[in-house]
């Protein structure tokens, strides 16, 4: 077992990610393919806010424009779901089903009373599911609001309030998915047994060591609280997850020096250690970015003393970040005017040189097949 010292924790833990450096898609050029080879190596990212989402790609793939996201979903490489928790990621399209398999139990119970709080009944409930099935069987794709006009015209009852919770409930058990990309440049309904064209079927045991193994690689050293949190499991079956993975020879234990208990155990991939490269030196990631919603330790990358600047209100929507050498030390925006292009808010005493920022805003803009937009920064 190998001791790694908290200092070297924060380096693991970018690298693993390759924010802006290198990434099993490096050795292609630029396109769909490599967007969704980025999306596997995360094994998921946050997607409740889609424009962010597309960016959480785009920086983890170099060269990537909004485009070959796009792409992406429109060939069926990956899609936006409901792998865990009850929150929207974008996924590898194969790695979606069995996923579910492993995480839904924790969503799928609590359905019931959700129901009953929105006044659906299981009748109602099996008619809309039924008629929803049968219109996207009938149809390449649909949108939320053409899905309704079929449950209109099959003469079912259902209340505005109804829709999302259905909606999740087709894409929770498989019916249904998220993937090409609309005239209205988000995501559409599809049948998901005709649109994932080759999904992985594992289940049990091995579809929990490869949860773990595939969560852990690309986070760097996790803990199994990490784990459970993020795929909202218990924590002894992550730890069992993450067990397999080791006996398997995808993941390696490590021990945080000067830490006890359980705290000190971490998991990470065999290469984590030897990683190549540097940090880079500044970082302009998404809101909900997996920088950050990756872990629930997240103390590596982040002072929590900050969380209210990250999360205004605590409610559960998170600004996107700046990382300097993977640190967090502030939020950035597009400004309300087009004058103020990028508004930079650093967090109390920290320091954001807009000089050497500069390289990583023309990233973005170009990904968005935007302009140079000029960088202003503000008091916290």
């Amino acid at each position: 077992m190998t001791t790694i010292g908290a200092n070297d924790l924060l380096r693991v833990r970018v690298l693993a990610q390759r924010l802006g450096t290198q990434h099993p898609a490096d050795q292609a050029a630029p396109g769909a393919a490599s967007v969704a080879a980025s999306a596997r190596h995360m094994l998921a990212l946050q997607g409740q806010d889609w424009r962010a989402s597309r960016w959480a790609l785009g920086v983890r793939t170099p060269g990537s424009t909004v485009a070959d996201v796009h792409a992406a979903f429109d060939q069926g490489l990956v899609v936006r779901s409901w792998p865990m928790r009850g929150t929207v990621h974008v996924v590898a399209a194969e790695d979606i089903g069995w996923m579910q398999s492993v995480t839904h139990a924790g969503p799928l119970l609590g359905a019931p009373k959700r129901r009953a709080h929105l006044g659906i009944t299981d009748a109602a409930l099996d008619r809309l599911v039924e008629t929803s099935v049968e219109a996207l069987a009938a149809h390449d794709s649909l949108d939320r609001d053409e899905l309704s006009t079929f449950w209109d015209a099959a003469g079912l009852e259902w209340k505005p309030n109804w829709r999302y919770h259905l909606v999740w409930w087709l894409c929770q058990n498989g019916h249904a998915t998220f993937g090409p990309i609309g005239d209205g440049g988000e995501p559409r309904l599809v049948l998901a047994s005709r649109w994932i064209r080759s999904p992985r079927l594992i289940s049990g045991d091995e579809a929990l060591a490869e949860l773990a193994s595939r969560y852990a690689a690309p986070r760097g050293a996790v803990r199994a609280t990490d784990l459970a949190w993020w795929a909202g499991i218990a924590t002894a079956d992550a730890r069992r997850g993450l067990s397999a993975a080791v006996e398997g020879g995808s993941l390696v234990r490590l021990t945080l020096e000067g830490a006890r208990g359980a705290a000190s155990q971490l998991w990470a991939g065999p290469e984590a250690l030897d990683a190549a490269g540097d940090i880079p030196d500044w970082l302009a990631l998404p809101a909900f970015d997996e920088h950050l919603l990756g872990y629930k330790d997240r103390d590596p990358q982040f002072d929590a003393a900050h969380l209210g600047r990250v999360v205004p209100g605590r409610n559960g929507v998170f600004r996107a970040t700046l990382a300097e050498h993977g640190r967090t030390v502030g939020t950035w925006q597009r400004g309300t005017r087009t004058k103020d292009g990028v508004v930079v808010t650093p967090f109390p005493g920290a320091r954001v040189d807009a000089a050497a920022l500069r390289p990583h805003v023309d990233r973005w803009t170009i990904f968005h097949g935007e302009a140079p937009v000029p960088i202003t920064l503000q008091d916290a």
